[in-house]
């Protein structure tokens, strides 16, 4: 890995953020133009500093350049840059795929779209869509904002025994109306999904992976075109319309896609076979019923795996799961599902600590690049974070009375691991000179007095 060097141009602001965080970000310097790339260390500091709203000028505050360069070029950046966010993501991908995930087996992706909420009307592309949080089953709720599809890479790290889902690529989706508007052609969230697994097994040819979605994701958009080195796990129906795989062809008229239709899960009468497994980290003892059968509607004329489950702890009713992998045990497929609320959880955290739902642009271009820098510094957090932990037997966490047994480090302790790094090293920088510079230290009394 390249080391970090500081900027050559003598009015370019010196990032803030510690040498070992730095050190990661050379891995993105192909990925910029040499100006652009200079914006992007600066603004990717100001977003990991900033504690107020994250919009362009927020996070300039917070690297410290208002009044040292020109804020209309930092708009730009996001406007108008001569940069690609799904190489950046390409770029992410490489450094979690060299730092933290196993060089041998099968890396685990998560896919899943979320809703940022906006309020204003002049805000590109945004429009209503259904909130996941609010609706239930018996009514449904939406929101003004925008809705991207998000594809992570799913980490687990043995010492705190947690896994997480580090975001890479996202794609912004659209309704019909607002493509009509732009006179584009309107892209399902499933198309958008199926578009970003290609990229990666594009660029992984030699890497085998495995995509967990939910069942919004279990669909002949993204299951007909999966690539060869790639496999889904994710949730189906109960009533779904199942078939026996194709007889062989006799040689007269046309060849059948499809056997004679068999028993949906609902309807199946098979005995139940108790499982011990553990359920997002927590053991569990469940029933199970494995089958393999064609859904034509979703895999066409492919065979998959299908797990029947009952008893799945906080789950009234049965539920199914479906895999392209017919090799993997039911176990296996339960507790990889699993893995894909880790990405909720990854939402949860980029709304709340990183400001993924504050940018609110009027450029079509700056919309599909300032809200992903969101998701790519919680990825950059996780993965400093776990290399700073090496050898390191006491962590930094927030400990209360109410909250004793504490063991495993939050985002939120990362983030501000990072955080305090960053200012340790202003303040001992300013420590060593004859006279303060209290320029230095504005971006911390602007954030401890705004907020």
């Amino acid at each position: 890995m390249v080391a970090y060097t500081k900027p050559d141009h003598p009015k370019g602001p010196v990032p803030m953020l510690p040498e070992s965080f730095l050190t990661f970000l050379a891995v993105f310097e192909g990925s910029f133009t040499t100006p652009s790339y200079q914006r992007f260390l600066t603004m990717l500091t100001g977003w990991v500093l900033c504690v107020g709203k994250r919009t362009v000028t927020g996070v300039m505050r917070s690297a410290g350049v208002v009044g040292r360069r020109e804020h209309s070029g930092y708009h730009r950046f996001f406007s108008r840059g001569a940069w690609e966010p799904d190489v950046v993501g390409l770029a992410l991908l490489e450094l979690v795929l060299s730092t933290v995930v196993p060089k041998t087996g099968r890396v685990v992706l998560a896919v899943d779209d979320t809703l940022a909420r906006h309020t204003g009307k002049h805000i590109a592309s945004a429009s209503m869509h259904r909130d996941p949080l609010l609706s239930c089953a018996n009514r449904l709720f939406w929101h003004f904002g925008h809705n991207w599809v998000v594809l992570a890479v799913v980490v687990h790290f043995p010492r705190w025994n947690k896994s997480y889902s580090l975001p890479v690529l996202a794609r912004l989706y659209r309704t019909t109306k607002v493509n009509e508007a732009l006179g584009l052609a309107h892209r399902k969230k499933t198309e958008l999904a199926s578009e970003l697994i290609a990229l990666i097994s594009e660029h992984y040819p030699s890497r085998d992976f495995t995509v967990v979605g939910d069942n919004a994701f279990v669909n002949r958009s993204i299951f007909k075109p999966l690539p060869d080195n790639m496999d889904f796990i994710g949730r189906g129906r109960m009533d779904a319309a199942l078939y026996e795989l194709a007889p062989e062809y006799q040689g007269v008229g046309r060849p059948r896609v499809r056997g004679d239709k068999v028993t949906s899960p609902r309807d199946r009468r098979s005995k139940w076979t108790s499982l011990a497994v553990d359920i997002y980290g927590r053991p569990a003892t469940v029933k199970v019923r494995v089958f393999k059968a064609v859904w034509y509607r979703v895999s066409y004329k492919e065979e998959l795996l299908f797990v029947m489950i009952r008893d799945w702890p906080g789950h009234s009713k049965d539920d199914v799961l479906v895999s392209t992998d017919l090799e993997l045990t039911a176990a296996q497929v339960i507790m990889l599902y699993c893995k894909r609320w880790t990405l909720e959880e990854t939402f949860g955290s980029v709304k709340s600590r990183l400001g993924f739902e504050d940018p609110e642009n009027r450029s079509e271009r700056a919309v599909h690049r300032t809200a992903p820098m969101a998701l790519w510094s919680y990825t950059l957090v996780i993965v400093w974070y776990a290399s700073w932990a090496k050898g390191r037997r006491r962590l930094t966490m927030r400990l209360a009375p109410w909250y004793r047994g504490k063991k495993t480090p939050s985002f939120a302790d990362m983030l501000a691991t990072l955080r305090r790094q960053s200012w340790r090293l202003i303040l001992s920088d300013q420590a060593g000179k004859t006279r303060f510079d209290q320029k230095s230290i504005e971006p911390l009394l602007d954030a401890v007095g705004y907020g």
